[in-house]
Formats: structure tokens, sequence, C-alpha cells
């Protein structure tokens, strides 16, 4: 969506209906890095002015529940001057899309103290500024000549509002820029010549613009001078009126992707959308800077989810190639023959010809011993045996490294798969075993993030399941929250989450719980698409950590098997 001044007028329109005369009771930073004020505002919209000055949208919204913090800073400079101050006005800026409060507050001496905070909405170069008269206090971006020397921003210097566009085209021009409208119309012709009215007269926003061209093209038979005559005439009447009226209708359009454009005047050249009349622009741009939001943290989440997932993969990669180095070693080092060819040289040391460089002991005529001629048949047999010895280390260290080989793999692949279900709330702690099966140095042990509880599926009266969200999650609900007697469920022999079965009551669970339960045990595994998944059932006290291992990888005994189909509807989760 693309917001022009008139768009920006209406907001500072609303704005002042909904916070002027509202005192300030909190200024800072949200987590999304949006520039907040805490207000007691009448009623409308929401608590808090977000400003987004830097997205890729830039908009002042109004929303409840809005989180921030006093960081460092500008946000801290401006907060600590705003806070407790009233606004006493909300001001747009004819042509251009810059929004200022006007702030003022008396002393309890009667002294009067006031403020100005400017927000320039333009993107790619939006800004937020504190002004005590003209001179800036604050700026979250602070320019010098040299960086901007058009227009430099600097704490303490006098502020210059962004230069307005200057006219570039005489009304002759603009007049025959018309011309192939008037020939061929059509959207494109509609919009070079809304570019055309645009530099004849740079107030006229673009999309407006298209919209009056795009409105008379079925002006048919019309000379370019009264076309031009019938615009201007609109387009100047919208100047002095569009998005002045807080009350005036805003003009929505959709398509199957959601809202395409929001705007104070009918757009024409979107008439073949969905569209409907919404009363309220604070609540139009507060619904798309939402549903913005949402859309950026979904991307960040899947970014990092595939970066992530890009390092297991390559661990993986990493732990194969030793595998197969180690499978080599055990294939292609014999210890056993260096030690036979060892004790045959001590056997036959008489009958070894000196300077010789192989031998064939009488005794065993198929074996011939490569031999250093340089050395005698002892010191020959000497380091034959040690050859033996080190072969001997290697193969031993070998067979002790593929067994631990096979946990970091399954480790590997748990983690996976726990990234591929993960959302944004457990991808931080997965971060940290990402680090860990690494080996990354100085990752800490266990930082501190707000945990969520497992999903509980109730499936009878008294009996519920709990599932395991994440790795953290799966062993707390197994060695924290699980009884010993309560039954535990995973799917066998491939990564999956860690199911608890309670029955609230001493009863025994029925055998169409423990289905139920083992449904949801193969459902939430890596083997969800599959027919039939084997799941395995203990009690909880017949699990146990695995040493050294990644949270929720563990060994279990006295297990019961039950084969089931995936299956994610017994009951709904509680979050």
């Amino acid at each position: 969506m693309f917001t022009d001044w008139f768009i920006v007028r209406r907001l500072a329109a609303e704005l002042e209906g909904a916070v002027g005369s509202a005192r300030i009771r909190e200024a800072g930073v949200t987590s999304d890095e949006r520039f907040a004020l805490r207000v007691r505002a009448r009623g409308a919209g929401g608590d808090a002015v977000l400003i987004d000055a830097f997205g890729d949208m830039p908009a002042i919204t109004l929303q409840h529940g809005i989180e921030s913090s006093r960081e460092h800073g500008w946000p801290r400079t401006i907060a600590d001057a705003v806070e407790g101050m009233r606004i006493e006005r909300v001001r747009a800026r004819r042509g251009d899309r810059l929004i200022s409060f006007d702030l003022a507050t008396i002393s309890r001496f009667g002294v009067l103290s006031s403020y100005r905070l400017v927000v320039e909405l333009e993107p790619r170069f939006g800004n937020i500024l504190l002004l005590k008269g003209n001179a800036i206090i604050a700026a979250a971006r602070a320019f010098s000549p040299e960086q901007n020397p058009r227009r430099p921003v600097i704490v303490g210097e006098s502020y210059t509002p962004p230069p307005l566009p200057q006219p570039a085209f005489s009304r002759e021009q603009f007049i025959e820029a018309l011309q192939p409208l008037l020939e061929s119309p059509s959207s494109d012709a509609a919009a070079s010549a809304a570019k055309a009215l645009r530099r004849y007269r740079p107030v006229v926003p673009y999309l407006v613009a298209v919209s009056l061209f795009t409105a008379a093209m079925a002006r048919s038979g019309s000379e370019a001078s009264a076309l031009a005559e019938h615009v201007l005439a609109e387009a100047e009447s919208l100047v002095e009126t569009a998005g002045a009226n807080p009350d005036a209708p805003v003009h929505l359009y959709r398509n199957d992707d959601g809202i395409v454009q929001a705007h104070v005047v009918p757009l024409a050249q979107y008439r073949e959308l969905t569209s409907d009349v919404q009363q309220s622009m604070l609540e139009v741009m507060a619904s798309i800077s939402t549903a913005r939001q949402l859309q950026n943290a979904a991307r960040e989440t899947e970014t990092r989810r595939d970066a992530l997932l890009a390092r297991v993969r390559r661990r993986l990669t990493t732990l194969a190639e030793e595998r197969r180095r180690l499978e080599r070693t055990l294939t292609e080092e014999l210890p056993e023959r260096l030690r036979i060819e060892g004790e045959l040289l001590y056997a036959h040391e008489s009958d070894v010809p000196r300077g010789a460089s192989e031998f064939v002991p009488p005794s065993e005529p198929a074996i011939t011993i490569s031999l250093d001629p340089e050395l005698d048949a002892k010191a020959n047999a000497a380091a034959i045996f040690k050859r033996y010895r080190k072969t001997l280390g290697r193969r031993n260290h070998a067979q002790r490294r593929l067994e631990h080989l096979a946990s970091e793999v399954a480790a590997a692949e748990e983690l996976a798969w726990e990234l591929e279900r993960a959302d944004a709330a457990t991808l931080a702690e997965l971060t940290d075993d990402a680090d860990r099966i690494e080996r990354r140095p100085g990752v800490p042990s266990d930082r501190r993030q707000k945990r969520r509880s497992a999903m509980e599926f109730p499936i009878s009266s008294d009996a519920r399941v709990l599932v395991g969200r994440s790795p953290r999650n799966n062993a707390e609900l197994t060695f924290q929250i699980a009884r010993p007697d309560d039954l535990w469920f995973h799917a066998r022999g491939v990564p999956g989450a860690h199911v608890v079965l309670r029955i609230d009551s001493s009863r025994a669970p029925t055998s169409a719980e423990l289905e139920r339960a083992a449904e949801l045990a193969a459902y939430h595994s890596k083997a969800r698409t599959s027919g039939i998944v084997p799941v395995d059932y203990t009690a909880r006290k017949h699990v146990r950590k695995q040493r050294n291992a990644l949270p929720g990888l563990v060994w279990y005994s006295n297990a019961k098997t039950i084969d089931v189909t995936p299956n994610s509807t017994p009951g709904r989760p509680h979050a």
C-alpha cells in the first residue's frame, strides 16, 4: 500500500480528535522498533500512539496493549522530555508526509514548557525529531552537512522541514503531455498523464492523479486543453479538502491477498477490485500495520529457521563424512595381519637376509612381509609391532567414536525435525541447541527464556494428553511435570515429541485412551505422514536422560508398542 499526504492529513485529523489534550503517560520503543506514546485517549482505537517512521510503509496508528521500553539515546531523550506533557494539537503539513504534535505542560510554579514532536513519514527517509522552539533537541536520524548538504539534521541546530517538490512543467508542457491519452486511452497513458500533472502541480498525490485521468478516459472527444482544465479543477478541489474531514469515508480496495490500497478519495484505477467503505483511517492503518508486522515476523521466522536448518544439515554432512572415514579405518587397516607378520619375523629371524626389502617365511609361503632394508630382522619386527599397536589403537578409537557418532547423528536429526515444526517462540532455545551440536565455544548452558506449557488435549472427563512443544519443553514435561506412573509415549525410531497420558483419578487408562495418546505421539513426530506408525509407551519412571545430550534426548525401557495412524483430532488443544 502507498501513502501520500492526503492520507497523512487524514491521520492527523483523526489523531487530533482522539488524543488532542491527552496527557502522555509513557514513551519508549517497542520490540519491533516503533516509537510509542502511551496516552489517555478518548476512547478511539487505542491508548498508544505508535509511530513507525522507518518501516516500508511509514505511518502512525493508535492501538491497545502496546509494551515499550525506555532505551538509551534519542528514545530516552524524547521520553524524558515528553512524559507528563499534554498533546495540545496534531497537525499535518500541506503537500508533505509530515505530522507534528504540539506538546505543552505547566509546572506547579506556573511555568509553561512546550515542545514539538515532528514525525517525517517519508519512505526510506523517515525521521522522528523533538524540537524546542525551532531547535532540534533529539533526532532519530542525524545528518552532518557532509552526509546531507541539502538538509543537515544536527542536534542543537535549527530544524528545516523537508523541501517540497517544485513544478518542472509549464502549463503548455502539461497540456501537450495529455495528447497520447486522448489519442490512445490506456492505463499506461493515464499513468504518464498523472506523472505530467505531478510535474506541473507536484502537490497532487500520484494515486489521486492516476485516478483523475483513469476516470477522464471516458470523456471522449475532449481537447487536451479542456481535459487539462477539468482535471486541474478536480485536483485543486481535492487538494483543499481531501483528508481534512475526520468523518469522511475511507475507501478500501482488496484482492485475494488482502488490502491493496486505502485512500480518502475513491480511486478509479482500482474499480475492478473488491471495495468497501470504512470510517476510520487510523483503524485501517492499524489493521494494515498489524498484518504487515505479522508477515514480517513470519518472514523473519522462516529466514531464521532456514539458517538454523542449514547449520544442522551441514553438521549432519560433517558427521556422515567422519563416519565414512572411521569405517575406512576399520576395513582398510587390519592389525591382525601385522601381528602375524611380526611374530613370523621373530620366528624366522635367522632366515631373513640382511638388506632384504621383503621376506617370505618358509612356514607361511602365502605371506610376503615388506621390510625396511636399512633394518635387521629384529628391528623390522619391532617396527611392525609398533604399527600393530597404533593400528589397534586407531581401530579401538574408531569403534568408540562410531558408537558416539550415532548419538550425535540422532541428536542432529532430532534437532532438524524440531526446527521444522518450531514456531518463533521456540527458535531461540533451538539456536542454543544448534550451537551445542556444532560444539561452538562459549555457549551459555541455559539462557533464561520464557517457556510455554505443553499442549494439552482432553480426551475424557478425567484424562488428558500432554504434548511437548520443543526439546526443552519435552524435557520439562517428562522430568518435571509427568508423575512416575503417568504413561509416556514416543514414536519409535524417529524424532518426535514427548507425549504423556495423565489420568486424574486412580483408574487405569482404557485401550481407547492409550490409542488416542499414541495417535497424538505419531502425529507429533517425523512419521506424521506415514500410514501406520509404531509408538512405544512405558511408565514415566522408566525414562531417563541421555548423558551429555541435548534436552529431550532419553533412554527408556519396559516399553510396549502400539501401531496407530497419526491423528491430531482427539480433543482440542488448550494453549
